[in-house]
């Protein structure tokens, strides 16, 4: 405790902060094998970690590098278990602060925001846009082209610092501007481990990676500091666009940009803007071929949904997704002896078809319901039961007494076996 109040005295950041950023870390993360590790003397490798940020030697360590490929193929950077620590000291205080100056028109990585915020705030937008669907508008869609691996960390760490400068007011300021410092000037691509093959990497276009985007460019995908400090690259841009015309809606998730008026010409000349506007302020660019402007009751995809007037549909890669997933449960029970006796199995079975349609519930999608719930099998639908808005699936009451049946006898059959044994 002494050695503690002494290292607190060097520095205006707490020990107590180490190890509340390290409890947030680890929610949910305890049985990753970094992280088991980490937490095998967790309060030595604390206090090291907390010592090296004090004296302003912490540097980043070894990333894991490697290539997902659902839903779409990307390059992944997973940080070691005790930069995420100062991933979640940092963020835990930026974040408000954050919050305070995001535009209202960014839905991505944001307390009671996110995708189905995003989705219906759109849908909002075209509905007043078109005055209740009584009047013309168009909606134009872009996209920035390769976004996470073109950002300029420079530019980025002026505008951190300056938001931290003038609205950060905890005394460990100087120890926030030092981690955000190391962590933007960190280039995880000079010592990250790859995970898997080397092959896995030529289906990835160059400009989808850190390997070809330069020191001073790019954030890897997969850290929090990433998704969060891209919001913020383009804070200034939202309110740029936000305020070029009262009759502009606007609205952005991460990359993708909505915007909605009712002249299609006046869209065009505000593509033009947005165009120099990032390539002067930010070095960033629109992707040339993912350029949409069509009538708004043409409908248009938006972050996992196709937004039509009054409706909201799942996209196609939810209800490709769903019908995939419907069609392994039928080869699972397929290939599983006595299935209605399997409880396990059962559970599993009721936990994902209640999944989706717990997030189907969300869009106009009762077919896509209806087509999921006939691609089972009978003899799985034989084990459930839905009501006709196929809004929750359960298991029928007799199967579910029969299973509670088993389990009694399962419980107690050792106890039948010793009774036996004793009245001999």
């Amino acid at each position: 405790m002494e050695q503690t109040d002494f290292y607190d005295l060097l520095s205006d950041l707490t020990l107590d902060e180490v190890f509340r950023a390290y409890f947030d870390c680890r929610r949910r993360k305890r049985r990753s094998l970094s992280s088991l590790k980490f937490e095998a003397e967790y309060e030595r490798n604390l206090m090291t970690l907390y010592q090296e940020i004090v004296h302003r030697i912490y540097r980043p360590t070894v990333s894991q590098a490697f290539i997902v490929k659902k839903p779409v193929i990307r390059e992944v950077f997973a940080a070691h278990f005790r930069d995420r620590i100062v991933h979640h000291l940092v963020m835990g205080r930026l974040i408000p602060i954050f919050e305070r100056i995001f535009s209202d028109c960014s839905y991505s990585c944001r307390l009671k925001k996110g995708t189905l915020y995003g989705i219906r705030s759109v849908a909002d937008m075209m509905r007043e846009c078109s005055n209740l669907y009584q009047r013309d508008c168009y909606v134009l869609r872009l996209d920035i082209h390769g976004f996470f691996f073109h950002i300029d960390k420079n530019i980025l760490y002026r505008k951190v610092k300056q938001v931290v400068d003038s609205c950060y007011f905890h005394r460990n300021k100087s120890t926030m501007i030092y981690l955000v410092q190391q962590i933007l000037s960190d280039n995880p691509v000079t010592h990250c481990h790859i995970r898997g093959d080397k092959d896995d990497w030529q289906d990835l276009p160059k400009n989808k990676s850190l390997f070809f985007s330069g020191s001073h460019r790019g954030l890897p995908i997969g850290n929090l500091t990433s998704q969060i400090f891209a919001n913020f690259y383009l804070n200034d841009f939202d309110h740029f666009v936000a305020g070029l015309d009262t009759n502009l809606y606007y609205g952005r998730y991460v990359d993708d940009l909505v915007l909605i008026h009712p002249d299609a010409d006046y869209l065009m000349r505000v593509r033009e803007q947005i165009q120099v506007y990032l390539k002067t302020e930010l070095g960033l660019s629109l992707h040339p071929r993912k350029v949409s402007l069509q009538h708004y009751a043409k409908g248009f995809a938006f972050i996992g949904a196709y937004i039509k007037p009054g409706c909201i549909y799942p996209g196609k890669r939810l209800r490709v997704s769903f019908y995939r997933k419907m069609t392994a449960l039928n080869g699972e029970w397929a290939h599983t002896r006595r299935p209605a006796e399997d409880k396990v199995l059962i559970q599993k079975t009721l936990s994902s078809i209640n999944s989706y349609f717990g997030l189907l519930k969300y869009f106009n999608a009762w077919r896509v319901k209806l087509k999921g719930w006939n691609l089972l099998s009978e003899e799985i639908r034989a084990c459930f039961q839905t009501d006709e808005s196929l809004k929750k699936v359960w298991i029928k009451p007799e199967l579910k007494r029969a299973l509670l049946k088993q389990s009694r006898d399962k419980l107690f059959a050792p106890l039948r076996r010793h009774r036996r044994r004793y009245r001999r």
